[in-house]
């Protein structure tokens, strides 16, 4: 029998987001025959007990910090690398884990990037982040041509990217009773429309453009309450800026949700207002549950929401696109469930987590030959 590839993940993050959410899908799908899968986390990740839930051991680290480059963290990989002795070291993010894993030489260090490349700058700048990612990389997955292209731009090796779109899974949708029974949870009212957004409350999302889109529906109709789904760091902010546009009574702040996909199966329209969007999860998730969609045009967004078809597509910080692209879908029926029927199909077709996972396999193996 052949002997199984053995393969240590390091996430940093401490609370579950899109890298997280991407790691428990792999490891629901992971083929558990060819593949001995184990789970670097910082001691109190919010990740540890749901990775455990999926029979995957964690090493649970006191010295890892929520941050990529951490020095002091740095004796402890490389000694957890020499002990585990894996054959890929796989990190999402964790600059100090890839340094340690070519210290403790481990055969093959992979990198998922999950967000968009920074701004390249000058020429050397680019210089020195094509060799930092090709001494501490042998392979980088971007979640999407628009994250690939970033890093290219940025000045890594076109060679060391392979695309491996973000997967995900079907979500129940919930029949009208239980859809009704959920908003209602959240303030809902009976015969409004459900406009949400699933996001981190922080300035790349740009809930600003949500809010002040949302001022201009409700100008002209009031069966709509828009849900701001997630927490962060703007909280307060948010909703000041909610009341001082006069929408407060139409606009519920649900914080964190831990099983989010209901909610997200429940809207009428999804929502993403990002200033940069690596390919977003959330409203994937949505339209896998047949929710036609409105998106800014940033990054990979456009590899989900084709417009016209499935949802549509606006300029960043436009709240008057957005608002006229809600009217639109909020005042026929027939066009929002057609694109959300298009919007099922397209999510089904290409953003499966078990075929994500089959991906990054494949990758694994042929890191091997």
């Amino acid at each position: 029998m052949e002997k199984k590839m053995k393969v240590l993940h390091v996430l940093t993050d401490r609370n579950i987001g899109g890298a997280g959410r991407w790691l428990l899908y792999y490891l629901k799908y992971h083929n558990r025959d060819k593949f001995e899968v184990k789970v670097v986390l910082p001691h109190d990740s919010l990740l540890l007990p749901a990775v455990e839930e999926l029979d995957v051991p964690v090493i649970a680290m006191e010295e890892m910090e929520d941050k990529s480059f951490d020095k002091k963290a740095m004796k402890a990989l490389v000694k957890v690398f020499r002990q585990e002795k894996p054959d890929i070291v796989h990190t999402h993010a964790s600059m100090t884990a890839r340094m340690a894993a070519r210290v403790a030489l481990v055969p093959q260090i992979f990198n998922t990037k999950h967000c968009m490349e920074s701004a390249p700058g000058p020429l050397p700048k680019k210089i020195i982040r094509r060799g930092v990612n090709a001494t501490f990389s042998d392979k980088i997955i971007a979640v999407s041509r628009a994250v690939r292209r970033s890093m290219v731009h940025g000045g890594t090796h076109p060679e060391q990217i392979a695309v491996v779109y973000n997967g995900i899974e079907r979500i129940p949708i919930p029949s009208a009773e239980e859809k009704a029974d959920l908003l209602a949870s959240f303030g809902g009212k009976e015969g409004e429309k459900a406009v949400g957004m699933v996001a981190r409350l922080e300035e790349v999302k740009d809930h600003e453009t949500f809010l002040e889109g949302a001022k201009k529906v409700l100008e002209n109709r009031k069966d709509v309450r828009f849900y701001v789904i997630g927490d962060g760091s703007l909280r307060e902010e948010l909703e000041r800026r909610a009341a001082e546009l006069g929408i407060s009574e139409n606009v519920t702040f649900t914080g964190f949700l831990k099983d989010v996909e209901k909610i997200e199966a429940a809207l009428d329209i999804a929502v993403i207002t990002s200033k940069a969007e690596a390919l977003c999860l959330s409203i994937l998730e949505s339209m896998i549950a047949g929710i036609p969609a409105v998106g800014t045009d940033s990054g990979g967004v456009a590899e989900v929401i084709k417009h016209g078809e499935n949802g549509f597509l606006i300029p960043i910080g436009d709240s008057d696109a957005l608002a006229n692209c809600l009217e639109e879908l909020l005042a026929d029926d027939a066009k929002r469930k057609a694109f959300g029927e298009q919007a099922k199909k397209d999510a089904e077709s290409t953003f499966l987590a078990d075929k994500m996972t089959r991906r990054i396999e494949k990758l694994y193996l042929e890191a091997r030959k």
